[in-house]
């Protein structure tokens, strides 16, 4: 069930080749990323580039993200530092995201108080992904400060991670109240945001990169949206049991027939999702977390350590802990 969405390279990796050149080939990233703008990089690989870069430096997100220029995103962001409004730049990132990352989402909304601009990347079993989710919100700063030509200071942040033991970067970029373990990545920026001057906006040039966008969207648009969807509603609520095919359909507004149907035109039968979506959470949290075995069993719907260890074996031909053990470094 690995997924198959990409990141495309554009210029970012080759401006900041020092910073990633090294982690390439022990994720098995093609190195051309850092010679060529086209390059399609799976989007868990993505998401572990930063963290394997944040190894050495925990702000590596945050500053390079601060220091992200139009030409680091392609036409996408060309797109976004010649919106001719604040309003339209967001709409831009929010509707072209997929663009330039297909395994993550933006939005934004607006309430009488505030514009909030969410980010995240949609893969459920992608667990470690700080970097990757500062460098994006640090992103939207940048844009937004650099086509308004002013300092925007937000009214808060919140990050789905941990709180870092260091937050000093952090207080230094944001200059605005922190919140760390929320559900999601999230910039709360004051009202009056969207009406700002943009001293970059030229309208014609916007007019004539949007066509090429649209038709980039419709070719890198993920067909599997469905599919998608149910598999982010599975690992959700797997630690209490996984929903039944029904609950599904009732959570989409679907009927079971419509559902079944859908699920089949990808060769998928709804036990066998359930199945895949376990065992690659099971996979992610004992590489990627220090939950203990039981912790784990309970996350992935096992009352009893047991029961997912032979489940574990069935997946894998080992146990639990021997694969832990095997897919970490030795220190």
């Amino acid at each position: 069930m690995k997924s198959a969405r990409t990141v495309m390279s554009e210029n970012f990796f080759r401006r900041f080749r020092d910073c990633f050149e090294p982690h390439l080939a022990p994720l098995g990233i093609d190195a051309r990323v850092l010679e060529r703008g086209d390059i399609e990089i799976p989007g868990e690989q993505y998401v572990a580039l930063w963290e394997a870069a944040g190894q050495s430096n925990p702000n590596v997100g945050l500053e390079l993200g601060f220091q992200t220029e139009a030409d680091d995103f392609g036409a996408l962001g060309h797109a976004l530092y010649c919106a001719p409004s604040v309003e339209k730049a967001l709409k831009t990132l929010q509707q072209f995201i997929v663009v330039f990352a297909q395994e993550s989402i933006f939005d934004f909304t607006c309430d009488s108080r505030e514009v909030t601009v969410e980010y995240q990347v949609t893969a459920p079993t992608v667990l470690q992904r700080r970097q990757d989710a500062e460098f994006a919100i640090a992103c939207v700063l940048r844009m937004l400060n650099l086509i308004t030509s002013s300092t925007i200071r937000p009214l808060r942040m919140d990050f789905e991670h941990d709180r870092p033991a260091d937050t000093s970067v952090h207080k230094r970029i944001f200059q605005c109240p922190l919140y760390f373990n929320q559900p999601t990545n999230r910039i709360h920026l004051p009202l009056q945001t969207l009406q700002m001057p943009v001293v970059r906006g030229n309208e014609r040039l916007y007019k004539a990169l949007e066509p090429y966008l649209e038709r980039e969207r419709e070719q890198r648009a993920v067909s599997d949206e469905l599919l998608a969807q149910v598999t982010r509603m599975i690992a959700t609520e797997m630690s209490s049991g996984a929903p039944s095919l029904d609950e599904i359909c009732e959570q989409l507004n679907l009927s079971r027939r419509t559902l079944q149907r859908r699920l089949k035109d990808h060769g998928i039968e709804y036990s066998s999702l359930v199945e895949d979506v376990r065992r690659e959470l099971a996979l992610a949290y004992i590489t990627d977390s220090d939950y203990s075995m039981t912790e784990i069993s309970l996350l992935v719907g096992y009352s009893e350590s047991g029961s997912f260890t032979r489940a574990f074996r069935r997946w894998t031909g080992r146990s639990p802990q021997q694969y832990r053990a095997s897919s970490r470094p030795r220190t």
